[in-house]
């Protein structure tokens, strides 16, 4: 198991193209078996690439985007902030994280994951949350070797013809797994 140096950083509007290439390609391999083949094929860049610019833009700063470098390219990003579903349980979430397939497994998703728990301590927000198609398992086994609990499974209605589930994993105290000394 190779190990680079991730380079993460916070992401800017000019990532967002390459955010969209990861996005796009990250869910066509990942997802494959697991979505219709016509949802994934029908994905498109522009429309990611736009979605990604607002957010990354977005002056409320509702979210913070990171990405992974590798040879100057970017090979993955994630995004967090405040929990979503208004769950006492937990304060921040993990948005979504994403490497391409080439990237996996060589230290990038950890880098990205402690940057976005690191942010969210930042803000008083200590705990985190992440959703992931319960069917995913290499993504299963990477949150639970951080130390995310499972903690419950819900349906989720890509509003596309098709569902699927999702369970969430629950990091208590971000400060004492992901952000402590190693």
């Amino acid at each position: 198991m190779q190990r680079n140096a991730a380079r993460v950083r916070t992401a800017t509007p000019a990532d967002a193209a390459a955010i969209a290439r990861v996005h796009l390609a990250s869910w066509r391999t990942t997802y494959r078996g697991l979505m219709p083949r016509s949802f994934l094929d029908g994905m498109r860049l522009d429309d990611y690439t736009d979605r990604w610019r607002r957010i990354v833009m977005d002056p409320a700063a509702r979210s913070t985007v990171f990405v992974a470098e590798e040879a100057a390219q970017v090979v993955g990003f994630a995004s967090c902030g405040r929990e979503r579903d208004g769950d006492p349980l937990y304060q921040g979430e993990l948005y979504a994280i994403y490497l391409v397939e080439e990237a996996q497994r060589r230290g990038y998703g950890r880098a990205l994951v402690r940057a976005c728990a690191a942010a969210l301590a930042e803000r008083g927000r200590t705990s985190m949350v992440i959703w992931v198609l319960r069917d995913n398992q290499p993504a299963r086994r990477f949150y639970e070797r951080l130390g995310g609990v499972c903690l419950r499974e819900r349906p989720l209605d890509f509003g596309a013809g098709f569902r699927a589930m999702e369970v969430s994993y629950l990091w208590e105290d971000v400060r004492d797994t992901l952000l402590a000394p190693t």
